[in-house]
């Protein structure tokens, strides 16, 4: 949809009387509609998605008019500018005013720290430039700071966001809820996330540190949604363009999953939702969390892997959620276990979100998996009552290489620490 820049906010409003908005909103949400409203009427990003060690990836949403530009450089050598491959984003079926864009930065150094500036209409700011380091070279030797998030409301305090970035991470991977817009139509949840990354302290930390996503059930489809939500095929396109991924599911098998490497620690970020079965089904054999065929692919990914640490994430607990975890996927749950120890596959470690809480500890029925099966949860930063989070230290330059976990609360009291050696999450 191109639009000129004076009709930007104008067409704006066409949104709130079209039709569409009334189902979502109705008379009681006036207020959020019309937030929305003004989120889809104003630019937002830029976004530094995934890096690899020679690129990265940028998002950012302007006018649709805007002439945009985007240039990078060693951080050590400002001189040695390029600029980037930048396409638009196909947006005509989300009836929006702005237009999205992806900017490609090709040729880069491995484990290499990066500024960037966009340009739109020929004009700098402060609030559209960043930095980001990129991904040592795989199966490298690493020492970096991985930042865990979920679970994010603009109403809600966003005070951690400063102290998430006082913490230096190297990459950020936030585990759902990244928005709670409760429905699988994307034209609303791409207006949720505009609105959400409009929020100076969120939008310092996506411009500043890579950031990587995964769904859970508010920004997939309803409050615990699973597979059967109508319309899934719908947030999963909105989904695909609205973050810049790695990938998004494998050929032939759609979904929000993918992996990506960093040095020589990879990780598994599997979709818990689009393939999963109704919580409330009979805990049975016919129960799935994954699907088949997803969890087929991981337990080949977790095989083939020669990555010290091989972390699997996913917007679900294994244990702490009496209703929407794999809690009530025994079937499932202990499917995963029962691979880790048949295969033999060292170094498994376990992320989740959806709690409203943060902790890290040890899985009870670490016995069917040969070794302590560590579960790190984040998940509150903008949406709890001690706005946590978490930061993990992953460090694979020594013989026994570690594990480092932190449990920040939102006041900065350190409230967890532990530290795990690849000896201690190994079958011997």
């Amino acid at each position: 949809m191109q639009v000129s820049r004076r009709h930007f906010k104008l067409t704006a409003l066409a949104g709130l009387l079209a039709g569409w908005w009334q189902p979502w909103f109705g008379s009681s949400s006036k207020a959020l509609a019309a937030a929305l409203r003004q989120a889809e009427g104003a630019a937002a990003g830029p976004l530094v998605g995934a890096v690899t060690p020679d690129t990265a990836a940028i998002w950012m949403y302007t006018p649709a008019d805007a002439k945009i530009e985007v240039r990078c450089a060693p951080a050590d050598d400002p001189a040695n500018s390029l600029r980037a491959a930048i396409e638009p984003i196909p947006t005509d079926d989300l009836e929006l005013p702005g237009q999205a864009w992806q900017a490609a930065l090709l040729g880069l150094v491995p484990n290499t720290v990066y500024t960037y500036q966009v340009i739109l209409d020929g004009q700098t700011a402060p609030e559209h430039a960043g930095s980001f380091r990129t991904a040592p070279l795989q199966g490298a030797p690493v020492n970096f700071r991985l930042g865990l998030t979920s679970c994010m409301k603009v109403e809600k305090p966003q005070d951690s966001w400063p102290l998430f970035l006082q913490q230096e991470p190297d990459l950020h991977l936030t585990l759902g809820d990244t928005v709670y817009a409760d429905t699988t139509d994307p034209r609303v949840q791409w207006r949720h996330h505009l609105r959400y990354r409009q929020s100076p302290a969120f939008a310092r930390v996506i411009r500043s540190v890579p950031t990587f996503a995964l769904w859970d059930d508010h920004d997939f489809g309803p409050d615990n949604s699973d597979g059967t939500a109508k319309g899934k095929e719908h947030s999963l396109s909105g989904w695909k363009r609205v973050w810049r991924n790695p990938g998004a599911g494998a050929p032939d098998l759609p979904g929000a999953f993918y992996r990506y490497a960093w040095g020589d620690v990879e990780f598994f970020v599997v979709d818990g939702r689009y393939y999963r079965s109704p919580g409330k089904a009979r805990d049975d054999a016919s129960k799935t969390m994954l699907g088949d065929a997803q969890f087929a692919w991981l337990v080949a990914g977790l095989k083939e892997s020669q990555a010290k640490f091989k972390v699997v994430a996913s917007g679900s607990t294994l244990h702490h959620s009496m209703h929407d975890g794999w809690r009530v996927y025994t079937r499932a749950r202990h499917q995963f276990f029962d691979a880790i120890k048949t295969h033999r596959i060292d170094g498994v470690v376990y992320l989740s979100g959806s709690l409203h809480n943060s902790l890290a500890w040890e899985h009870h029925e670490s016995d069917r998996v040969g070794y302590p099966l560590v579960e790190v949860i984040s998940s509150g930063i903008a949406n709890s009552k001690r706005l946590g989070f978490a930061t993990l230290d992953f460090d694979t330059t020594h013989s026994d290489p570690a594990m480092h976990v932190r449990i920040v609360n939102g006041s900065g009291k350190l409230r967890q620490e532990q530290t795990w050696r690849l000896s201690q999450l190994s079958h011997g």
